[in-house]
């Protein structure tokens, strides 16, 4: 499907074997939809991505495949610059890594602070943080023969001195509540110890060097952890342990033992979850594994030479999540003989490196709209062995075009291990070898229409990459199509053309000529921006013989909200260890009462944030919102930074920024920007205080009151565009078939008089000129039984009928979707549109595809039409529940509103005649009263 998967780039190669494949699946064992595709990014390393529509919803899955024998790669572990103490995001950890090949989150971590993984980390026998001292999270590990296990371990740590005496070891590099049980921390936790306060009291720490005690500290402050050594530590009862038995010069050994492995054989392990798989069946849970999220696991092949690195994401609009039925099913299916669970939910994050890509990008879509910081993470990395150029590969920017309109190649090298190589552009030929065009270094521009085929070369190494350059244009459109900005706002418009048939493709910017009619603002590489002058003009962009122009208004306004404190609220942070409260103060700004926040972000270092939350709806904004201003009262200065929460009408959430840095006492007013075409109607859900440095251990209070917004002046009505003259709505030379399309009327029996005429009206045109009758909502019975004609009313449910070479499919989307409604249509229709032999399909629908609230399934409906009737088939969408009756023509299929009727007044309204020879269609909209 075009609009569902990136364009898989065509992949040349020379000397080397390559595979990349993509595969789509269509209505297969109760699965509507797969795409899966599969492209090696390395020696030993294979990326696949699936994304499968089912009765569950979507699955967006990405999976790296590593080979543990290849001499070319190698695992590591990653973690934050800090030290296992502190977080970082996985793309900071791999960013510091430029030949990380693909990554995941990996473990748990307790929500302390300091942060600590659940549990082991090790590299090659060297014990980074110990394992978890329960037994139901297991761990993943990699022997010295490169084989992988996952199993729950038991393990026994202690110190032993030249004096006969043994000293337990609870952790190494793990935190324990308060340090109460002895710890072992090494450069691995970071560069000092916790040192000595009042909740650590009675605190010792025993500075090792070599294997000599070369300190024996109680109740002091912070010490450097040696580069060379350790500290073993402990606070309250176990201090004593430690200053009793240890004295300076004592020479100590650690003694560390794991059970099933010995660790000098274990070449990596870390921490995870529960096992979910063992020799190739479903294994019982160790955790509780309930609900649709995002979820991180890895699976490890019946050989045990392969590690399967997986991500399923979830707490997204279309993404769900699996629960571990479903994940242990996944698992299973990829290949894995056993599996373990990892961190999910906000913490799974993939990173993988594009073949020919220097760095590795993310490949998944993290819940929290953006990665959460996370404790670790297992890579699979380049060891770098570079060879001669194996392959290149090449990718077109659009794969649709239009003659004139440039369209940018880039060319990515890689060697025989798949490892990147730069490429020198100066070195790159490029030959048309079907359609024609020309070259301006690496921008190809078409002179034909059709299908353009263009041969990349770099030294010898040869690939293709297509163009499908469309039809004359029908129309040129510029999005947004109304434009409204606060003097010196700025806005990139596109230019959009479209041929005859309705497909589409944006004009690239420096192929669009713009002008700017009352020199209201300026234009500079495809950016307008507006001067200090109110007003409105117009944009007008020119591309060809086609023009498009925008209507722009410069101007804004600003309203008072009035106080905060009218406005219901509560207290909410991240994480749990933030501690505060929202409540009402006297000293204001605006009305009777502010709103006092006041937060501790002391007790973790990972970001932080304490939240003003406002009850849904509380607080709308008005349309055209540019700028939210408000009071805020500080006590003393403060590193945090002010920012708030917009929702808008898709359920988007932005965050604004008010201020960063807390600089000033008393009353201040501070403005935050909103972003640009935010889509309106919007509300404030949340202002808040957030802490991002891990060094900043702050508390506070601060005041907010006085809510005002600055709203762009309402956009001129936006110029109307020519739309494309559809070639099918014409009237009729020879008389066919006859349709009749009409929205359905309803009404109750004391509206039977007032509605009599328009279902006399209806019934006599229908019996006496239509053959057939297609209603996309309900009729009245007494309308439906006086019908001598075949009729299609639209009903709960879903159905079909032939009708000469006819098609009409009724499907159900009432509930925000067909899935929504019932799943089962998917398959049934996916069947259906494969099996036909109809040369005209109507679709009929209750509610227009624009209301699925699932929009990666409306697309999927969409693009499934599209590829209908790019089969030769008439493909017509029918649907109701908009109030204008109207026709639009979109990549290849009609799109019909059949408006609304209105049971109020009885007025008439219209309907759509189509007019049908065999597979010739035309179709008009007329009045009923006509």
């Amino acid at each position: 499907m075009k609009g569902l998967k990136k364009a898989l780039a065509t992949i040349g190669v020379v000397s080397i074997i390559f595979t990349s494949t993509f595969t789509t699946v269509f209505a297969v064992d109760g699965i509507a939809y797969e795409k899966q595709s599969k492209e090696t990014i390395s020696t030993g390393v294979t990326h696949k991505h699936i994304l499968r529509f089912s009765k569950d919803g979507w699955l967006n899955a990405n999976v790296i495949y590593i080979d543990l024998d290849n001499p070319a790669i190698d695992l590591d572990i990653l973690q934050s610059a800090g030290g296992v103490a502190t977080k970082e995001t996985l793309s900071t950890m791999v960013n510091r890594n430029n030949n990380v090949i693909a990554a995941i989150n990996t473990d748990f971590f307790y929500m302390t602070n300091p942060d600590s993984p659940l549990g082991a980390m090790i590299k090659d026998g060297e014990v980074i943080s110990s394992p978890i001292f329960v037994d139901n999270f297991a761990t993943l590990a990699v022997n010295k023969n490169n084989q992988a296990f996952a199993d729950y371990w038991q393990y026994e740590i202690y110190v032993t001195t030249d004096k006969g005496k043994s000293i337990p070891v609870t952790t190494i590099n793990k935190y324990t509540h308060e340090y109460q049980s002895i710890m072992l921390i090494d450069k691995n936790w970071g560069t000092n110890t916790p040192g000595y306060n009042e909740k650590h009291y009675d605190m010792a720490e025993v500075v090792v060097i070599g294997d000599t005690v070369v300190e024996v500290r109680r109740q002091q402050p912070s010490t450097v952890i040696p580069q060379n050594g350790y500290v073993l530590l402990a606070s309250q009862d176990n201090a004593k342990i430690l200053y009793d038995n240890l004295q300076v010069g004592d020479r100590v050994k650690v003694n560390t033992q794991i059970k099933p492995y010995a660790l000098e054989d274990i070449k990596l392990a870390i921490g995870g979850g529960t096992v979910l798989v063992k020799d190739g069946q479903a294994f019982p849970f160790t955790q509780t594994i309930s609900g649709n999220h995002p979820r991180t696991a890895v699976g490890i092949s019946k050989d045990r030479k392969q590690l399967i690195m997986v991500t399923i994401d979830g707490r997204h609009a279309s993404f769900q999540g699996v629960d571990g039925k479903r994940l242990v099913d996944l698992m299973i299916e990829l290949g894995s003989h056993e599996a373990i669970l990892m961190d999910g939910g906000g913490s799974t994050t993939m990173m993988a490196r594009d073949l020919g890509d220097f760095q590795a990008g993310l490949v998944n879509y993290p819940s929290d709209g953006g990665e959460r910081r996370i404790i670790n993470g297992l890579a699979v990395v380049s060891q770098g062995f570079q060879t001669e150029l194996g392959g290149i590969k090449a990718e077109i920017n659009e794969e649709r075009g239009f003659v004139g309109a440039s369209r940018e190649i880039a060319v990515k090298g890689f060697d025989t291990n798949y490892n990147p190589v730069f490429v020198n552009p100066e070195e790159l030929n490029f030959t048309v070898k079907k359609g024609d065009g020309f070259f301006e270094g690496n921008y190809f521009t078409p002179t034909q229409t059709g299908e353009a085929v263009i041969e990349v070369d770099y030294l010898g190494r040869k690939t293709e990459v297509t163009l499908q350059v469309l039809e004359e244009i029908g129309r040129l459109q510029i999005t947004p199509e109304s434009i409204s900005l606060s003097p010196g706002g700025s806005v990139t418009p596109k230019a959009v053309a479209i041929d005859k048939r309705g497909y589409s493709t944006v004009i690239p910017t420096k192929d669009v000529s713009w002008k700017e009619e009352k020199g209201l603002g300026t234009f500079k590489n495809g950016t307008f921006t507006a001067g200090e002058k109110e007003g409105t003009t117009i944009l007008t962009a020119t591309f060809g013989n086609q023009t498009a122009t925008v209507a722009v208004t410069i101007g804004s306004n600003k309203a008072s909200l009035g106080g905060l404190d009218q406005y219901n609220h509560k207290f909410t942070a991240y994480p749990a260890t933030v501690s505060g409260s929202v409540s009402k103060d006297t000293n204001t700004k605006v009305g009777g009462h502010s709103l006092k926040l006041v937060y501790d972000f002391t007790q973790s270092d990972e970001t932080r944030a304490a939240y003003i939350e406002f009850e849904k709806g509380n607080i709308v904004l008005p349309d055209n919102t540019a700028q939210i201003g408000l009071w805020v009262y500080a006590f003393e200065n403060a590193p945090g930074w002010i920012r708030g929460h917009v929702r808008d009408a898709g359920g988007t959430r932005h965050t604004i920024d008010f201020k960063n840095g807390i600089d000033w006492t008393g009353w201040k007013y501070l403005q935050a920007n909103l972003p640009q075409n935010i889509s309106s109607p919007m509300e404030l859900e949340r202002l808040y205080v957030v802490e991002t440095n891990s060094n900043n251990k702050t508390s506070g209070t601060l005041l907010f009151d006085g809510l005002d917004v600055t709203y762009r002046t309402q956009a001129a009505t936006a110029v109307q565009q020519k739309g494309i003259e559809d070639y099918l709505n014409i009237p009729y030379q020879t008389k066919g078939t006859q349709f009749f399309i009409h929205s359905g009327v309803t009404y109750s029996s004391d509206q039977s008089q007032l509605n009599a005429g328009t279902a006399n009206r209806l019934k006599n045109t229908i019996n006496n000129n239509y053959d057939v009758a297609i209603f996309t909502s309900s009729l009245n019975s007494d309308i439906a039984s006086g019908l001598n004609k075949t009729a299609v009313v639209a009903a709960q449910g879903y159905a079909m009928k032939e009708y000469e070479e006819n098609l009409i499919i009724y499907l159900d989307n009432r509930s925000g979707g067909l899935r929504n409604t019932d799943y089962s249509q998917w398959p049934w229709l996916m069947n259906l549109l494969n099996t036909t032999n109809k040369k005209n399909i109507f679709v009929v629908l209750p509610r227009p595809i624009s209301g699925f609230t699932d929009q990666l399934e409306a697309n999927l409906l969409k693009e499934t039409l599209t590829e209908t009737a790019e089969k030769g088939r008439n493909v017509f969408v029918l649907y109701g529940g908009t109030e204008a009756v109207k026709a639009e023509l979109i990549e290849g299929v009609r799109y019909i509103s059949t408006g609304t009727y209105n049971n109020t007044t009885g007025k008439a309204s219209k309907y759509v005649a189509f007019n049908i020879l065999q597979d010739q269609v035309t179709y008009q909209i007329k009045d009923l009263s006509e």
